[in-house]
């Protein structure tokens, strides 16, 4: 029983790191003279909901954590003042292929994000695991 509690604590770990982003985004809108972004706006909306559904259903909560991540690394929300999307592409013959488009740091956020919850993921292409999450069941895939 520790160790489940241990473990659902790790999963706040992301959300916790979003959080620092986001109080430090506001800090800086509010003493400076730059203002919020759509991105900025988004992001700040889905961030009380992201704790809403994690103290509703933990692993509702998780799933949308990592869709708030993805959404971030694609580029359409951000807690950064400055936000800086990279694009990597390949040349190939007289045009370039792009390969990524976004935000690094969610990259490094989704990666924690995937080792500390990961566990939460398994299965979920089957239809098992969205009844399970349905029907609010434990659900185990061996």
């Amino acid at each position: 029983m520790i160790k489940k509690k241990i473990k659902n604590f790790l999963d706040f770990i992301p959300l916790f790191i979003l959080t620092v982003s986001a109080i430090f985004l506001i800090w800086r809108v509010s003493t400076n003279e730059i203002g919020l972004l759509w991105k900025h706006i988004f992001g700040l909306i889905l961030l009380p909901i992201n704790y809403l559904l994690f103290f509703w259903r933990h692993k509702v909560g998780v799933l949308a954590l990592g869709l708030t991540l993805l959404f971030g690394l694609v580029s359409l929300l951000s807690y950064s003042p400055v936000i800086t999307t990279t694009t990597l592409s390949k040349e190939v013959g007289d045009g370039s292929v792009p390969f990524f488009y976004g935000q690094l740091i969610f990259l490094l956020w989704i990666v924690i994000h995937f080792i500390l919850s990961g566990r939460h993921y398994v299965g979920i292409a089957t239809k098992k695991y969205w009844h399970g999450l349905i029907n609010n069941s434990e659900v185990t895939f061996d």
